[in-house]
């Protein structure tokens, strides 16, 4: 009796450390499902990283041109023209001697200074054929930019200098880079090593104060000369642009590159939403349809016969089209001449009219721009920086 009864209490222990207890089926099942997880998790960490590793090589490569984007917009908002008002007469007479007696007619505006921006090969003579697509601006601003070395050889003292007028001016330009490289790159046996590279170049003129040829006297007693000012930016006989790699500071050229790969610039002049005498404008750029505005001619605007002569823009939609390292590579190598030559060709017709912006850059979904469609038919990869900015001194009236 006694014997069973403790077999009976055995039977009852066994089944229960057997039910709490995996079977084999159970633990192949859970490894299964183990195994799954784990691949599951390492495939969205790779693809995380993956993913990473492309943002960071793209926030990487367009660094420079988000900096040099950044430049422009700051310095272009600077701009200036210092306008005044001066007094028009008429002769209404003479006196007793013969001499004309004049009285006031009206007050008119006046200013030597200049803002220029357009189609490159509009606004610079030498920027002849292909090379230079898209658009030019050369303003003067208040960057008090001086000469360190002056010709005594004695450092400049600067400290109240900041304000001093300074000309600046922006344009893309194709071609090498053995004229601003370091000089032993032009050298065997590196030139093999290290060879030259073609690329598309954000250019920045930027003489010092001494150097604004806009004082020059020639220009101020002679208006049609006013456009000479800055003609000096690219190659010509007057070029200021990095010729050698053995500048100083006491020979410093003007005009340098700032950001490679940015394939062009566009600036659109632009009214404000609400014309002059709060009347809406009919088009936001009827002050420059075709992107060119001089300040120093007479342009449409109002009833006013001075129009914008001596004025700024009120406003100026400013777009960087830029690409990748990778598409860079490919355009300027020697075995894609026919790419090369098709992109620049396809940019000597785009952005000629405000009225185009939309259908020349990107167009709508329905329509893909003329330029989209351009690159992608090359197959470059590319990205478009835009903003309008007001200037700090485009201030109209209505006189």
């Amino acid at each position: 009796m006694f014997k069973t009864r403790l077999c009976s209490v055995c039977d009852t222990n066994l089944r229960r450390r057997n039910a709490n207890a995996f079977t084999l089926i159970e633990l192949l099942v859970s490894m299964t499902f183990l195994v799954i997880l784990m691949l599951v998790v390492t495939e969205v960490v790779g693809l995380v990283q993956r993913t990473w590793v492309r943002t960071n090589s793209r926030v990487s490569q367009f660094r420079e041109a988000r900096q040099a984007f950044d430049l422009i917009t700051n310095t272009l908002s600077q701009a200036t023209l210092n306008t005044y008002w001066n007094t028009t007469m008429t002769q209404i007479g003479s006196d007793a001697l013969g001499q004309a007696i004049s009285a006031p007619k009206s007050y008119q505006r006046q200013s030597e200074l200049h803002f220029i921006c357009g189609p490159t090969s509009q606004v610079l003579a030498a920027a002849t054929g292909n090379n230079y697509p898209g658009h030019a601006v050369f303003f003067q601003a208040p960057l008090g930019v001086v000469s360190l070395v002056p010709a005594n050889g004695s450092m400049v003292n600067t400290a109240n200098m900041v304000n001093l007028l300074c000309g600046r001016g922006y344009f893309v330009e194709w071609g090498s880079d053995a004229s601003f490289r370091p000089a032993f790159l032009n050298q065997a046996p590196y030139t093999s090593v290290v060879p030259v590279h073609n690329r598309m170049r954000l250019m920045e003129y930027s003489p010092t104060a001494e150097m604004n040829d806009i004082y020059s006297a020639s220009y101020r007693t002679d208006p049609t000369k006013i456009k000479n000012w800055y003609q000096d930016a690219t190659v010509g006989a007057l070029a200021k642009e990095v010729q050698n790699a053995n500048e100083t500071s006491a020979t410093r050229f003007f005009t340098r590159p700032v950001a490679e790969n940015v394939l062009a610039l566009v600036i659109s002049p632009q009214l404000e939403n609400t014309g002059l005498n709060g009347i809406v404008s009919a088009s936001a750029y009827s002050i420059a349809p075709n992107y060119l505005y001089d300040s120093s001619t007479v342009g449409i605007v109002t009833n006013n016969p001075q129009g914008t002569q001596h004025l700024l823009p009120p406003l100026l939609r400013v777009t960087m089209i830029v690409l990748d390292d990778r598409s860079a590579e490919f355009l300027a190598s020697p075995s894609n001449s026919a790419v090369q030559g098709q992109v620049l060709q396809g940019f000597s017709g785009l952005f000629q009219s405000a009225a185009s912006y939309t259908s020349d850059l990107e167009g709508t979904p329905d329509s893909p721009g003329k330029l989209k469609t351009l690159l992608l038919a090359a197959k470059l990869n590319y990205r478009v920086y835009t903003t309008t900015i007001a200037l700090k001194q485009g201030r109209w009236s209505s006189n």
